[in-house]
């Protein structure tokens, strides 16, 4: 057996046999849609190293029903109105194609009752793994799903992280970059819009914000930072307070909030960008279109999704942390060239 052969992942045992990861796990499950000649090769791999999968992402893929779930903490309105979800589910419908699978959504409205009937039905064998986004009103049924013993991955960065296996992307370095860029451009009274501290990713990117400035030698002032909940109302309530400082620029956390800062410079007579430059972070296909068109960080939700569910039935064990990069998409609202 080679040394270290139990940490080897799908990932090294597809790259070593010139493959892909989910075709790996199809040999794995003795799946009838390999070519002999790519079955004998990833065998030869497999043997040449050792590598035994781990029993309990072996056990997901191999028994029972073959479903997995996915535990969305919000109103269907919200589910389906909302352009991140649809964004992570086709990723998640993506992932689940990749390793045949299929999964059900379970969206829980409020805490309670609800979340603690779904819960027991996941764990009592409904479904083989479960998939949470992450949230103000999902730490409970994260709490209950750990202590149940499921297997779980959670999308996003919920208040406890300790022991879970997570993806998520990185909201830092998205908006450093969205900071950085309107430094570029001349501006330097930029004020933040974003979520309430309930809203771990809306903390993180703030720290982003922050950073950015630091690093340019620029000083934050609390005046500058806005915060409310993550909507286009919220973006409005934020930035009607942040205007009294006359800002050259707006940094919004979402792009949801983002709309409600175009909202309000319309209102009150501001130009963007040549009054107001404005950077947004989501870039969510699907998502509506604004006048002018907005400068975001685009975050990869559809990638996020398939990234999940291959963990899910993956060898990874808790803790584990799948971090996906940014990049900022520029158009007409931050005063740049487009390219």
């Amino acid at each position: 057996m080679a040394k270290g052969s139990k940490s080897l992942t799908l990932e090294e045992i597809g790259r070593r046999a010139g493959v892909s990861r989910s075709t790996v796990s199809r040999v794995l499950n003795e799946r009838p849609d390999v070519r002999p000649e790519v079955r004998k090769k990833v065998e030869e791999v497999i043997a040449e190293t050792g590598y035994t999968p781990n029993p309990a992402a072996r056990a997901l893929v191999s028994n029972r029903s073959g479903l997995i779930g996915l535990m969305i903490l919000t109103d269907a309105e919200e589910l389906f109105g909302d352009p991140y979800y649809s964004a992570l589910v086709d990723g998640i419908q993506q992932g689940c194609l990749d390793h045949g699978l299929v999964f059900s959504i379970f969206p829980v409205h409020g805490v309670g009752g609800r979340a603690q009937m779904v819960t027991r039905q996941i764990t009592q064998g409904f479904v083989d793994g479960v998939i949470v986004t992450a949230g103000p009103r999902s730490e409970d049924v994260i709490v209950e799903l750990r202590k149940r013993g499921t297997r779980l991955v959670v999308v996003g960065h919920p208040d406890d992280d300790e022991g879970l296996m997570r993806v998520d992307v990185d909201n830092r370095a998205g908006s450093s970059a969205a900071v950085e860029h309107l430094l570029g451009l001349g501006r330097r009274r930029i004020g933040f819009v974003g979520p309430t501290p309930d809203f771990i990713f809306g903390l993180e990117r703030r720290e982003g914000f922050e950073a950015a400035l630091h690093a340019a030698g620029e000083s934050v002032d609390d005046r500058w930072i806005h915060v409310a909940e993550p909507t286009a109302e919220g973006g409005r309530r934020a930035a009607s307070a942040l205007l009294a400082e006359a800002p050259d620029a707006i940094y919004a956390a979402t792009d949801t909030m983002a709309i409600g800062v175009l909202d309000v410079l319309a209102a009150r007579g501001l130009r963007v960008p040549d009054d107001v430059a404005v950077v947004g972070f989501d870039g969510l296909p699907r998502a509506p279109q604004t006048t002018p068109r907005l400068t975001t960080v685009v975050q990869p939700v559809s990638e996020v999704g398939r990234a999940a569910v291959a963990v899910l039935v993956g060898d990874s064990e808790p803790p584990y942390l799948k971090v996906l990069p940014t990049h900022l998409e520029v158009h007409d609202s931050c005063g740049a060239t487009t390219r």
